[in-house]
């Protein structure tokens, strides 16, 4: 018996959507090949998106049944002589629990979230070739605000006009590997109401010019924000990046779903000067500084470390511990070792190659003058519990042990603690900074 309905009903609102795409949607069960897939619409600035699908009646009971997450890959031609593949290696679908009447309507019951997308776009006329080739290669990352972004950022052009005039900015560029440049901008956006005209900034990018390889830019961009964000005292990522690296092809990636960060905490300053000059003069030398270690990334799990706030006193006396022992792993670091070195160790070994006085803080071993910040650890993942009384202590050390930590790290990426927020002459404002009483009266 024949039926008058359609295969495939596409629902109306579809039309305010992104483009449809035909491909395959699988996972470790099944594979749908042929599906119809659209995501929402898509601009650099997205950081969620949200992906429906438009299957055949065969093909929706075949995924009434199967479990997330799924992976799909699609494609459509936007225009004469440019194809575009997209892939979105996990997708999480809708539970069937939660189909609404309209969606089980137009059989599109299996939307969902997708955690990363990656567009991969091919130009075979040779018109978009040569307009691409003149800006060939360029890259550009989107990321959250934080406070190094803010003060060392100029402003995009605004295209077909100028910016009201204001106070003209420097321009600041970075050196990455193989001689690459890196300029952060502040995104401008403008809205018109008849005669006038609104211009609103919002975000951040950074555009990388004369690069060589596609996956070095990329860890070049991670090592900049990491030091941009130990700078701020904010957590600063970059979840959509675009990459013009050949003539033909144009490669644009999302990471979806990223949580907030929070800003500073209410009267926290920055760990540098509210200086652009200052500000860049670290950024450059530190960043020279991290892309030639190869022991960088014990750099991103010392910052990270930093930034973990939500946690329990006692957790993070342990995360900063740890990431004290990463930011001394970074400084010195321990070529073809088969055991991981005791911090005490690494501390002993970076005291001899730097010079950096710690004398106004909680002692981190040593135990003449009380408890010292290892023994509070070591209490800590052995079980030992902690009083009420003992919270004023337990906060102290907290905070001594994030001026540790920042110390180390200034000093290992060649910056002046007398220009910082953690000087001592900065540092005597801050109740925490007379440690020695909460100290003594400790009982571990």
């Amino acid at each position: 018996m024949s039926s008058d309905k359609p295969e495939v009903m596409v629902p109306e609102e579809a039309t305010d959507r992104g483009p449809i795409l035909r491909g395959e949607l699988k996972s470790p069960e099944i594979s749908v090949s042929d599906v119809l897939a659209q995501f929402e619409k898509l601009t650099p600035n997205s950081k969620r998106a949200k992906v429906y699908f438009y299957p055949t009646l065969e093909q929706a009971k075949t995924l009434f049944h199967s479990r997330s997450p799924f992976a799909f890959e699609g494609s459509w031609s936007p225009r004469e002589g440019t194809r575009e593949h997209w892939r979105s290696p996990e997708i999480w679908l809708k539970p069937s629990t939660s189909i609404s009447f309209e969606e089980m309507r137009c059989l599109t019951f299996c939307s969902g979230k997708a955690v990363d997308l990656h567009i991969n776009t091919t130009y075979d006329d040779a018109l978009n070739r040569d307009d691409r080739q003149r800006g060939f290669p360029t890259a550009r990352f989107v990321a959250n605000r934080c406070f190094l972004l803010q003060i060392l950022a100029t402003n995009e052009e605004e295209p077909g006009s100028a910016l009201e005039a204001e106070m003209e900015r420097p321009t600041y560029n970075f050196e990455l590997r193989d001689n690459a440049q890196a300029e952060i901008k502040r995104q401008v956006f403008s809205r018109s109401f008849g005669i006038e005209k609104e211009v609103t900034k919002s975000g951040y990018s950074i555009f990388v010019h004369g690069f060589k390889n596609a996956e070095i830019v990329v860890r070049d961009i991670e090592c900049l924000l990491i030091l941009a964000s130990f700078a701020s005292r904010e957590r600063s990522v970059f979840w959509h990046w675009s990459i013009d690296d050949e003539p033909a092809l144009n490669n644009r990636y999302w990471r979806f779903g990223m949580k907030k960060w929070p800003k500073r905490r209410d009267g926290q300053e920055p760990l540098l000067p509210r200086d652009s000059a200052e500000c860049n003069k670290f950024l450059s030398s530190a960043l020279k500084a991290c892309l030639s270690s190869t022991s960088n990334q014990f750099l991103d799990a010392a910052v990270y470390a930093l930034l973990d706030r939500d946690l329990p006193l006692e957790t993070k006396i342990v995360r900063l511990l740890s990431g004290i022992q990463s930011a001394l792993l970074f400084a010195v670091p321990k070529q073809n070792a088969t055991k991981r070195a005791l911090i005490r160790d690494l501390y002993e070994d970076y005291k001899k190659a730097y010079d950096l006085d710690l004398s106004d803080l909680w002692p981190l071993f040593d135990q003449k003058t009380g408890v010292s910040l290892t023994e509070i650890r070591n209490f800590v993942v052995h079980g030992g519990v902690f009083t009420e009384r003992d919270w004023m202590a337990l906060s102290y050390a907290v905070e001594n042990l994030h001026w540790i930590l920042e110390r180390i790290l200034l000093v290992a990426l060649g910056w002046d603690i007398a220009l910082s927020s953690v000087s001592p002459r900065k540092l005597r404002l801050y109740c925490a900074y007379d440690w020695r009483t909460q100290q003594q009266s400790l009982r571990l």
